[in-house]
């Protein structure tokens, strides 16, 4: 087989040193994160680093050297990280399922393949062509680092008091970097409420690189989350971000691309205040959500670029990207699936003839920017594929909606009051606020809703781009394939469509979760565009052509002023203060503690408030036997029940022995009681805790 593709005329892979010496400064930032979240350096985590973005690389220029699927793509260093990522993580999370051999095994294995596969291949080396690749890398680790300023501090101890500065769900991130890490095998991957019991499959892909990172180095679950796994999808999204424009409109374009969605402020901090619809907010709480976004820009910058081509492979491939998608954010999944199907029979083209790849203005390759000419597929043909495309999405809407975890998808509009209502309540009072009160929520007509409502929500998350993306679109509309001038507009209005269209979910704590969610869909794929559009402007433009890329530099490095100041404190609310920061009493956080340096991996503990906010579950990295959420969450839910009135009865023993024989029978080896809780064990079990602090009391069994 290694033979086999040395010779294939098809594959041609490169690599250069400034490639590796890039890689290798991304996976040193990636470890100084995780420093700097950890409070101490781990020696092992750099190794772990290393290994992993080398995997990346070895994986992503293997793709970028498979001329078929990489003509006209701009697949330098960015790229190649992100393919990697995509192929290597996934490969880790389908291992962490099928295989019996632990993660680190798993991973050895791929980078032993990935390894062989690059070397057979017979890689030619080239001398480095994409300094703005490798200025990208460093701009998107830099805004990474600003707009995660409280992730990478993430304590602090204020009295008797523990402040977590990132949002509540990063327990949650961090309990689920634990089963991943631990993991061997699917019976292995545990529902984090209950111990032993398996877990639903759901989006759990983004826990895979932090979880491997974890388990080699040691360091502890929450440093993982707060160091690895929240920076490291922001900086991302600026290598998808530039990754799709650039590869249409050239390395310039695709880092001034890099720049607006990074650099620049949402609507919410341009003035709108709406924090509900903030770009940058729901990065920081939702870190899948940044792994799903640049996901999604590479699996769109195949079908554009296959359907602009003719090239049916990148089509597939973005397809396949789309679908891999499911298991980072379903959410998003489930929003651009359609779009995704419905472009190519509108667009597609047999030949690619008038839109091959170029040498453009902006010193990258990108299409021709004239009329396109070439053979189309007929009226009948598209419309049969645009139509098989809406039944399948159709049947498969229906086909999934009794599956576990996969929310309400009914579209009739009939909480379009609801969701304006909601989206309403998040913005602080004030003139706006009083002038929406009279125009949008349940109360206003649907006319009203929508004439109000459109501007509103736009605005609460565009800010002033909504605008300038207009006038750009007019702009380029006769210099520019139809589908890039009309691709920010297709993401508005399918935004809008699921926002408005949508039925909420009442059956869920969060009802507007898939209607909400897609609008950091829109404005990526919106900011990514204006800048790239802009970018492209400057650089075509006869007076300030000159000083274009000199200009974009400086005002890149301006507006690092943009999440210098935003990124403290990005993560808080001022309508929902408990969820950002956490204060978590220090006898709580220090029993959790005990656990960890005190037990084994795989023991099982109760918290006698059964652990809501899985605090005690990450922090002490232990399983738990039953725990409540702060989410409703129907699957394996009676089980819940069913534990915690094991534990009620539990608490009620009397007799020493019968309180033994249960916790062995249950499986116990830790049972945090709680100040306001109490238990009726014998005194001399109940006066006798292996840890004390706060109220707080700490049995061992």
């Amino acid at each position: 087989m290694l033979n086999f593709l040395a010779r294939r005329p098809n594959m041609a892979p490169t690599y250069s040193v400034s490639d590796l010496v890039a890689v290798s400064l991304t996976a040193a930032v990636v470890a100084v994160w995780a420093e700097a979240a950890g409070g101490s350096f781990s020696l092992l985590a750099l190794v772990a680093c290393e290994a992993a973005f080398l995997a990346f690389y070895l994986a992503g220029s293997l793709f970028a050297g498979w001329r078929p699927l990489a003509a006209g793509v701009l697949f330098d260093l960015p790229l190649r990280l992100l393919v990697g990522y995509a192929a290597v993580n996934t490969a880790l999370f389908v291992l962490a399922y099928l295989s019996p051999l632990g993660i680190i095994a798993n991973f050895g294995i791929l980078l032993a393949v990935a390894a062989c596969l690059f070397v057979a291949t017979r890689p030619i080396r080239r001398q480095s062509d994409d300094s703005v690749g490798l200025l990208v890398l460093g701009m998107a680790l830099a805004a990474a680092t600003l707009w995660c300023q409280d992730s990478l501090r993430p304590i602090s101890v204020e009295g008797n008091t523990v402040v977590f500065k990132p949002w509540v769900d990063g327990f949650y991130h961090a309990v689920h970097i634990r089963i991943f890490g631990a993991g061997h095998g699917a019976s292995s991957i545990e529902d984090f409420r209950l111990a032993g019991v398996p877990a639903r499959l759901y989006h759990y892909g983004v826990y895979l690189t932090p979880a491997l990172i974890r388990q080699i180095s040691g360091i502890h679950s929450y440093t993982a989350f707060a160091g690895i796994l929240a920076p490291m999808g922001v900086f991302f999204t600026g290598l998808g971000a530039y990754a799709l424009v650039g590869s249409f409109w050239g390395t310039w374009p695709g880092l001034a691309a890099c720049t607006a969605l990074l650099l620049l402020p949402d609507g919410a901090q341009q003035g709108m205040r709406n924090t509900f619809m903030s770009y940058h907010w729901l990065t920081q709480i939702s870190p899948s959500a940044t792994y799903g976004l640049s996901l999604l820009a590479v699996a769109w910058l195949f079908v554009m670029r296959g359907c602009t081509q003719g090239n049916r492979l990148q089509m597939l491939a973005g397809w396949l990207l789309a679908g891999i998608l499911a298991f980072y954010k379903l959410h998003f999944f489930i929003a651009s699936a359609l779009l995704l199907w419905l472009v190519p029979p509108l667009f597609f083209r047999v030949d690619g003839v008038g839109l091959g790849p170029t040498e453009s203005v902006a010193g990258g390759a990108g299409p021709s920017q004239g009329p396109a000419s070439g053979q189309q597929l007929g009226l009948a043909r598209r419309a049969l594929w645009a139509v098989s495309a809406i039944v399948v999405y159709g049947v498969t809407i229906i086909a999934v909606r009794k599956a576990p975890g996969v929310p309400l998808i009914r579209f009739d509009g009939s909480c379009v009051g609801e969701i304006l209502t909601l989206v309403k309540s998040f913005a602080p009072p004030g003139v706006l606020r009083d002038f929406l009160a009279e125009r949008i929520g349940r109360q206003s007509t649907w006319s009203s809703n929508l004439l109000f409502g459109v501007p509103f929500i736009l605005f609460a998350a565009l800010g002033l781009v909504a605008p300038l993306l207009v006038i750009l679109a007019i702009r380029l509309r006769r210099h520019a394939p139809a589908l890039l001038v009309l691709f920010p507009i297709l993401l508005i209005a399918n935004f809008l469509a699921m926002f408005f269209g949508l039925a909420l979910d009442f059956s869920r704590s969060t009802p507007d979760e898939l209607s909400h969610r897609p609008v950091m869909v829109m404005y990526f794929g919106v900011m990514a565009w204006v800048g790239g559009a802009a970018g492209l402007s400057l650089l075509e433009s006869r007076r300030l052509g000159r000083i274009a890329r000199p200009a974009m530099i400086g005002l890149a490095v301006l507006l690092m002023a943009v999440p210098a100041f935003f990124g403290s404190g990005v993560q808080r609310m001022w309508a929902m203060r408990k969820f950002s920061p956490v204060r978590v009493p220090i006898g709580l956080v220090r029993a959790a503690e005990y656990m960890r340096d005190h037990g084994g991996t795989r023991d099982v503990f109760q918290d006698s408030e059964f652990d809501r906010t899985y605090t005690v579950a990450a922090l002490s990295e232990r399983r738990a036997y039953a725990a409540r959420t702060m989410t409703r969450i129907s699957q394996n839910s009676e089980r819940v029940e069913e534990r915690a009135e094991t534990i009620d009865k539990l608490m009620q023993l009397r007799d020493p022995a019968a309180l033994a024989a249960t916790a062995r029978e249950l499986g116990l080896r830790w049972f945090l009681l709680n100040p306001s809780d109490r238990v009726d064990w014998p005194a001399e079990i109940a006066t006798r805790p292996a840890f004390e602090l706060g109220g707080y009391r700490l049995y061992r069994f």
